[in-house]
């Protein structure tokens, strides 16, 4: 049986090089302050799915929550070669992990036949795999998170390999299941998985994307399913540190100088 795959695509905030205030007064993000992306580690999730489909010609269609802001993941999916992408019409920063996994989950059964999920782990799921694990729960799938490489996958089974301490494991799971995608999967360059190809975003540059609706998939208000929800978020205050010029020939100096730098000061 042919692997149908459904790989989860998110564009978020880019906050590696923050400048300026970005959040107004109650704490929530001014429009425009930051760059998006699409998340790294569902790119490396989508590298996953396309490779299998190298390998044994499975199925690739993205599900991307919310609207695009700046980066069209599910058009840049498509240029890297999947099968098919759909929008999902909800704002994910007003749902918390399990509404989104709920809604996620109804996407995948209107799919059909989908017997692979892979998401990947991002940041703000924290170590546990918050998303992964709402929506394994939701379609009521076995789940293998943080996974370092898909190893083996036949009829009935998938066996994936994640990293432990002082070394590796492999877990085996039934299929239908879901795999969270936690670490890097390339041996020779971890953050590269493949480009865009020219040839596709020319032929499907003007490609229709069809959007769903929380109501077409049977959850007209997905904020209703949230469990928690986001008050406010604050920024933490930039360290200031002073220059500090001492002299080198002074041994007292370089003394309460080491000692300054070992109390924190």
């Amino acid at each position: 049986m042919a692997l149908t795959i459904a790989v989860v695509a998110r564009e978020v905030w880019d906050t590696r090089d923050l400048s300026g205030t970005v959040l107004d007064e109650n704490g929530r993000l001014r429009p425009g302050a930051l760059p998006t992306r699409y998340e790294p580690e569902d790119l490396n999730a989508l590298e996953a799915a396309l490779r299998l489909k190298d390998a044994q010609g499975a199925t690739v269609t993205v599900l991307s929550p919310g609207e695009v802001r700046q980066v069209d993941v599910a058009r840049e999916a498509l240029y890297r070669g999947a099968d098919g992408a759909v929008r999902i019409a909800a704002d994910p920063d007003e749902l918390d992990d399990a509404a989104l996994g709920a809604l996620l989950a109804a996407a995948i059964r209107k799919l059909g036949s989908v017997n692979l999920v892979l998401v990947g782990t991002a940041v703000p799921d924290t170590a546990g795999s918050l998303l992964a694990r709402h929506l394994a729960q939701a379609l009521g799938w076995p789940a293998i998170l943080w996974v370092d490489a898909i190893e083996e996958t036949a009829a009935d089974r998938v066996i994936a390999r994640r990293a432990i301490e002082m070394g590796y494991e492999s877990v085996e799971a039934p299929l239908p299941a879901l795999l969270a995608i936690g670490v890097a999967l390339l041996e020779d360059d971890p953050r590269a998985p493949r480009p865009a190809k020219a040839m596709l975003k020319l032929k499907l540059k003007k490609a229709e994307v069809p959007v769903w609706t929380p109501a077409e998939l049977g959850i007209p208000d997905p904020a209703a399913r949230c469990v928690t929800r986001r008050r406010r978020r604050e920024p933490v205050p930039p360290r200031v540190i002073e220059t500090r010029t001492v002299d080198p020939e002074n041994e007292a100096e370089l003394r309460a100088m080491l000692d300054s730098v070992r109390k924190g000061a």
